[in-house]
């Protein structure tokens, strides 16, 4: 089955018009300089807002096909100049620089799978990070819906045109804390004709103190976790948790 990031069109008809972590990522990059390394950067929708504030970013994602409605985004709007596109696996990644932040957004750490592919990408993010820099993410909290049901997603009603439908499932394994999601778009041609085009998505999730082990093991001795983008406490009821990790020493975790 086709990955949901094979699918460009079909992400960004979903999330494009999200904007709810935007003002958190802006407002960080101005306090830290002037250049941002951003993982997971998909179809730009976040590079291209950091860029109209007269940022630089190194947008780095390993999906071509991501990359390449990146590519076209950036130069409709004028951004191209200030984003470079890295196709690369946020795990090895190595660019032989640093940055004053490295920012993860839209549930980019949830593609670690294993524990290996958390400690590489971790270790990773901390060789691009400037003293004194800051590491930056967003992670979906779970709050599971029905399991292995097909769903009709009325949020997403005429996603591929006025006679389409997307339609759920999910499967959760709570031993491997993964999340699978499978979309299933149909569309009626003017003929009356269905057809169905499905894409995959495998996330895992974190809970709170893992994630603090995690980044306390790759040195990130600073961590903050919020329970949404404006910085409030991270509760049982948060549906996002948001993250601010440094490598300055002598602070505990919030």
């Amino acid at each position: 089955m086709t990955g949901l990031y094979e699918l460009p069109e079909l992400y960004d008809a979903q999330y494009d018009t999200y904007r709810d972590d935007l003002h958190f990522y802006r407002s960080l990059a101005r306090d830290h300089g002037d250049t941002v390394l951003e993982l997971g950067a998909g179809t730009g929708r976040v590079s291209a807002a950091l860029a109209a504030e007269g940022l630089r970013v190194a947008a780095v994602d390993i999906s071509e096909p991501m990359l390449d409605r990146a590519r076209i985004r950036l130069q409709a709007e004028g951004l191209a100049e200030r984003v470079e596109l890295h196709l690369d696996d946020m795990r090895s990644l190595d660019l032989g620089r640093r940055f004053p932040l490295v920012v993860a957004p839209f549930n980019t750490l949830m593609h670690a799978i294993t524990v290996q592919d958390q400690d590489a990408t971790l270790a990773a993010v901390r060789r691009h990070l400037e003293p004194g820099g800051a590491f930056a993410f967003d992670l979906f909290l779970p709050h599971f819906g029905p399991q292995g049901v097909l769903r009709r997603e009325r949020i997403w009603e005429g996603l591929g045109g006025a006679d389409s439908e997307l339609f759920l499932v999910q499967h959760h394994d709570p031993q491997q804390q993964t999340i699978e999601s499978i979309y299933h778009l149909d569309q009626v041609d003017d003929e009356g004709r269905l057809t169905r085009r499905s894409a995959k998505l495998l996330q895992r999730y974190f809970t709170r103190f893992e994630l603090v082990r995690a980044l306390r093991q790759a040195d990130f001795d600073r961590v903050r976790l919020f329970g949404g983008f404006q910085k409030g406490p991270l509760t049982g009821d948060a549906t996002i948790m948001v993250g601010i990790a440094s490598g300055q020493h002598g602070a505990g975790a919030d």
